[in-house]
């Protein structure tokens, strides 16, 4: 719930290291809550539906894929909206080519792939009516740089690229990777900031989702995040191109490497484009990660696998390790004081450690 999700932004921060519910200390807490609950779904599924598809926005995306992989054989499909909404709505914008609000992540005239892990993914592949979309990207960001458009992540999206010659797909959760400092100062005034709520769910967004459960048509909601209709057609096309045997391309799916992307471990989780037919998925085959993003992304596989760790087996101490193994973490006794206090407020929602203290 929304409560504690604030314990995962609000406890590290006041200790001074950055994050949210998928990033720092925040991402290995969170893991530790929806790592159970989902591992036991599937366990559910293995006795009622052995055969069907779980398809999963439960987050941290990569880190639930890893678990559901290790201990049961159900075919989990886990998936992110960034890219969704990156592809569907924002990329459209961007290189002004309507349709504006897209139903699929490929289409006849744009296809984008995204690599990487979870939240720190990179268009790495642009094809523009068939041809290379960089130049015409790059043109549109030079353009998008002389407007001088106040919209804090897209700015921060155009410096990535202007310093990296690739575009991040989700920059809001990379942000304190390169402005740590300016991250954490706005992660500790998020309360004030969004009605006190850690994603912006306002009353009146409540209200808005209430109507709609109610039966109401869906109007777009004034402040449109976190309503955009890319999230449910990223979920729902997957399962249509399942049940339809379509072959359609989606991307923004984790799944084990095994050669998709060739510069990272084939064990890992990564995330990129699949081929989804009645089989499930078929990762696309990308080559290597630019060697720029390399170390932190390898970095992040490793405090995922370690989260992991700690998840399935009730180890405090293994819990403690992968709270080190965070990119935002810097200091041993920082950390330990952020697992304490993490750990007294998610106690309800974290029985793999109450069973190993009993």
């Amino acid at each position: 719930g929304l409560k504690h999700m604030q314990y995962d932004i609000e406890i590290p921060s006041k200790h001074g290291i950055a994050g949210d519910e998928t990033a720092g200390p925040g991402g290995t807490f969170m893991a530790q809550c929806t790592i159970p609950v989902t591992v036991g779904y599937c366990r559910m599924m293995e006795d009622l539906c052995p055969d069907a598809f779980a398809i999963s926005y439960v987050n941290p995306a990569n880190f639930v894929a890893d678990a559901v992989r290790r201990e049961t054989k159900i075919k989990f499909i886990s998936i992110c909206d960034c890219f969704a909404g990156f592809a569907m709505s924002a990329l459209p914008r961007m290189l002004n080519m309507p349709p504006f609000e897209r139903r699929y992540c490929v289409n006849e005239d744009l296809r984008p792939r995204a690599i990487g892990v979870n939240h720190l993914t990179w268009l790495v592949d642009l094809q523009i009516n068939g041809k290379d979309g960089f130049p015409i990207l790059k043109e549109m960001s030079e353009k998008f740089k002389r407007k001088k458009v106040k919209d804090h992540y897209m700015e921060f999206s155009m410096r990535l690229y202007e310093t990296y010659g690739y575009v991040n797909v989700c920059p809001s959760h990379v942000y304190a990777y390169w402005d740590y400092n300016q991250f954490l100062a706005e992660r500790k005034k998020i309360g004030e900031s969004w009605e006190k709520s850690v994603l912006g769910w306002s009353e009146t967004r409540w209200k808005f989702v209430e109507e709609l459960l109610a039966g109401a048509d869906y109007q777009k909601h004034p402040d449109e995040y976190p309503f955009w209709l890319s999230h449910a057609r990223q979920a729902i096309g997957i399962l249509v191109s399942i049940a339809a045997n379509e072959g359609r391309e989606w991307g923004g799916i984790n799944f084990p490497n095994k050669g998709a992307i060739t510069n990272l471990p084939n064990n890992s989780i990564v995330e990129g484009p699949c081929i989804v037919d009645k089989r499930g998925l078929t990762p696309i085959a990308m080559g290597d990660l630019p060697k720029t993003f390399l170390g932190l992304t390898q970095h992040i596989i490793n405090w995922e696998e370690l989260t992991v760790d700690a998840a399935l087996s009730g180890d405090k101490h293994m819990l403690y390790l992968a709270l080190l193994a965070c990119p935002y973490v810097h200091d041993m006794d920082t950390a330990k004081k952020i697992m304490d206090e993490l750990m007294e407020a998610h106690k309800d929602y974290m029985p793999q450690f109450k069973k190993k203290s009993s």
